[in-house]
C-alpha cells in the first residue's frame, strides 16, 4: 500500500469515527501551534511557556481523545486568549511509539484542515522542534559550525502566509542535502507535505557540549524557539517558565534509538 492509498484509508476512518461521535470538530485560530510531548519535555515547556500576552490572558484546555484502530490516543487543545481576542490554538500530542505516531499525526492534521475556523485568516500551523544532534546530519554527517552556535532552521510547507514569511525570515533554509532521523519530526514533516497545509516548522539542534554546558546551550536554543513562535503570531512567550518545565535528559541528548519504523507503514 502506497502513501496516498494509506492517506485515503486514515481520511476515511476519520469521517467515520466523527459520524460515530468518537471524534469532535476541532475549533481553531489562524495560528495552530502543533506541540509533540517527547519524553525529554521540550513540548511541555514550550506548550507552558507559550501563552497569549503577559497579562492578562486566558488558557482555556481540554483533552483530546482519538480512538484509531482500538488504540487510544491521548493529546490536548488549548485555546489562548487574551483580553479581547483568541490568538491561537495548541494541539499537542502525547509522547506515542512509532507504530502508532503517524496515525495520530495525520488524524490530527485531517481535523486541523476540517476544523472550524474563528477567524478569516488562512490557518497556519507552527511546529516547533528541538533535535538530538545525532538525528541531523548532511551527506552521512553531523551538522557542524565554525561558530559553534547552531541556527534555528525554519521549513515551510504549503501556501505562504504572513506568519510563514515572518518565521522564514528569521530563520535558515536548511540545505537539500539535510537528512532528518528524529522520528516525530521526519513524520510530521512527510505527513503535513501530502496535505499541503500552510505550515512552519522551526527546528532547532541540540547542543554537543559536555553535559553541563548543554543543558545551558540547549535551554538557550528553547527560549530562541519559543520567542521566534511568540513573535511571529502576536503571543507571548514566558522564559521562566522553561526552567520550571523542561528537565532534559541523557538519553534524548544522545539521540537514542535507531531506524525510522513508520518508514515501513508509510513508504
Amino acid at each position: 500500500m502506497d502513501l496516498e492509498e494509506n492517506l485515503e484509508s486514515l481520511s476515511l476512518n476519520n469521517r467515520e469515527e466523527t459520524q460515530s461521535g468518537k471524534l469532535w470538530r476541532l475549533k481553531v485560530a489562524s495560528n495552530v501551534f502543533f506541540v509533540y510531548h517527547d519524553e525529554d519535555g521540550f513540548g511541555n515547556a514550550i506548550a507552558r511557556a507559550l501563552n497569549p500576552s503577559p497579562h492578562p490572558y486566558g488558557k482555556v484546555s481540554e483533552v483530546l481523545n482519538l480512538e484509531l484502530g482500538g488504540v487510544e490516543l491521548n493529546g490536548s487543545v488549548t485555546q489562548l486568549k487574551d483580553k479581547d481576542n483568541l490568538k491561537a490554538t495548541m494541539v499537542m500530542l502525547d509522547h506515542l511509539e512509532p507504530s502508532v505516531l503517524p496515525r495520530a499525526i495525520y488524524s490530527v492534521l485531517t481535523k486541523i484542515a476540517d476544523a472550524e475556523h474563528m477567524s478569516s485568516t488562512i490557518t497556519t500551523i507552527i511546529a516547533p522542534f528541538l533535535v538530538p544532534a545525532s538525528k541531523l546530519k548532511l551527506e552521512g554527517r553531523l551538522l557542524t559550525t565554525n561558530s559553534g552556535r547552531l541556527p534555528l532552521y525554519g521549513i515551510q510547507v504549503g501556501p505562504e502566509t504572513d506568519v510563514s514569511r515572518a518565521i522564514a525570515s528569521k530563520t535558515q533554509k536548511p540545505p537539500p542535502s539535510l537528512q532528518i532521523h528524529y522520528e516525530p519530526l521526519a513524520c510530521f514533516l512527510h505527513l503535513v507535505r501530502a496535505a499541503n497545509l500552510p505550515t512552519s516548522i522551526i527546528v532547532g539542534q541540540r547542543s554537543q557540549s559536555p553535559f553541563n554546558q548543554a543543558l545551558t546551550e540547549d535551554l538557550q536554543t528553547l527560549c530562541e524557539i519559543g520567542e521566534l513562535a511568540a513573535s511571529a503570531t502576536g503571543t507571548y512567550f514566558q522564559r521562566e517558565e522553561t526552567k520550571a518545565n523542561w528537565i532534559p535528559t541523557g538519553k534524548a541528548a544522545s539521540g537514542g534509538g535507531g531506524g525510522e519504523p513508520w518508514r515501513a507503514f508509510y513508504g
